[in-house]
């Protein structure tokens, strides 16, 4: 471990609150480029699918009403900034050898962190001075961490579900930018245009593979796969709507559906025999996501899946859990030559990522991990709206586009079901890009 993380860990541990990175003050004659800016699309919002909970999660058109509402914002332009993030490092009950175990969450935080660290470096390198200030969310009393966030210009994290719920609110009353760069719900506040999820939607998931794959193959080789429960006959009702609404015809349920019974994947001879057809391609759709509920049946059908394909060709899309599992193997990826729906994909081959490890290795005598990438871009996005428009910048949001090292952002508004496009009903504003990864060539690649 580097000397440069040993000391990270060591101010976190003894005082739950470092400021590192920024105190100093840095000189503003570079010019930071501004992103340039997104197509605005012609399409108006779309009639809701039928939404899963009360938010439409339809394309909202960026009207010129909402652009000179705007442009009279006063941006707040500073000459430093405040950054207040909260980590789950939890490092009350957590052994800091944890640090370089990339399989716990300390390992993982400590790995986002320090890809923070060198987005901070990079961008007072192009001009900015910032004063970031760290807590443990999960250690000590967080409400009173909380109150003394009034001076911050940006809060990043919680990512326990309330106390996030708490800091959206917290951050839509005193006017302060609330990033969620690891959840994402709609309920999580109501009317809050301070709050910026950068972690597409579950139905965001759904729409991305249904158009996906109604694009490529028919609605007869296309099944929904989930078991005989409420939850997955909704994820079920959501993803035949999509489909039929992009048929546009009467037809309010095009695709096929197949329950699992569960016992049938322990116990049973066969689960998925009568679903192939011989010479035909069977493209099947998992939607579940969630690691508490869904991690044993997910990987038990996968398995079961795989083993019974035979000679049959089988086409598995799904969402993220497909990928971070670490029981499902390269073996259950080509078998079913996977498709996974993810909003982060690392191109190795780029040289804007090659030289990120290297700098990265050098730094802390370890190899960066998706968490890393993911620090690193999250702060590089807050970093260059705040210089290029101020405190308020998620009003503008939506003009970003720039390649990242591990993604790109398509931050778009999300407004109450079957509103108009309002400034004052925005509910908050949401990441949208997602890619779907396919397993070629013994690795995930981006389409």
């Amino acid at each position: 471990m580097g000397i440069t993380m040993r000391i990270i860990l060591y101010i976190l541990a003894i005082s739950l609150l470092a400021s590192c990175s920024g105190t100093k003050k840095t000189s503003r004659s570079k010019t930071m480029a501004k992103p340039k800016k997104k197509k605005t699309s012609s399409r108006t919002a779309q009639k809701a699918r039928g939404a899963m909970d009360t938010i439409s999660w339809t394309e909202i058109d960026k009207s010129k009403d909402y652009y000179e509402t705007i442009q009279d914002l006063d941006l707040e332009k500073r000459s430093s900034y405040k950054i207040k993030v909260f980590f789950p490092f939890s490092l009350k009950d957590t052994d800091l050898g944890q640090s370089t175990d990339n399989d716990t969450n300390l390992g993982r935080m400590t790995q986002f962190y320090s890809g923070m660290l060198m987005a901070i470096e990079q961008l007072e390198s192009e001009g900015m001075s910032l004063n970031i200030q760290v807590m443990d969310a999960e250690s000590g009393n967080f409400d009173s961490k909380l109150q003394s966030c009034r001076d911050a210009d940006v809060i990043i994290g919680p990512m326990d579900f309330d106390q996030l719920a708490v800091t959206a609110n917290f951050g839509k009353n005193n006017d302060i930018p609330v990033i969620s760069p690891w959840r994402t719900h709609s309920k999580l506040s109501k009317d809050n245009p301070y709050l910026v999820q950068l972690i597409p939607g579950q139905v965001d998931h759904y729409d991305k593979i249904i158009t996906e794959v109604k694009s490529k193959f028919q609605d007869k080789e296309i099944c929904l796969l989930g078991r005989n429960k409420s939850l997955d006959k909704k994820y079920f009702a959501y993803m035949q709507r999509v489909a039929a609404s992009i048929n546009n015809d009467n037809n309010k349920r095009p695709l096929n559906e197949f329950v699992i019974d569960e016992d049938s994947l322990l116990t049973g001879e066969t689960a998925f025999d009568s679903i192939f057809v011989e010479n035909e391609t069977f493209v099947g759709i998992l939607p579940h996501w969630s690691f508490e509920n869904d991690s044993e049946f997910v990987y038990n059908a996968v398995r079961k899946l795989s083993a019974e394909r035979g000679f049959n060709k089988v086409i598995l899309y799904g969402m993220p859990i497909l990928l971070d599992s670490d029981r499902i193997t390269f073996e259950h990826y080509f078998n079913l030559n996977m498709r996974i729906c993810r909003s982060a994909y690392v191109d190795k081959t780029l040289p804007a990522v090659q030289e990120f490890r290297k700098k990265y290795y050098n730094n802390y005598k370890n190899l960066p991990t998706d968490s890393a990438y993911e620090g690193h871009d999250v702060m590089m996005l807050v970093g260059r709206h705040l210089f290029n428009y101020g405190k308020k910048f998620q009003f503008f949001m939506e003009d970003y586009d720039a390649n990242l090292l591990q993604t790109r952002y398509d931050i778009q508004k999300v407004f109450k079901k079957n509103d108009d496009d309002q400034f004052k009903d925005i509910q908050y504003f949401q990441n949208k890009h997602l890619y779907i990864l396919t397993f070629e060539n013994n690795q995930f690649v981006a389409k």
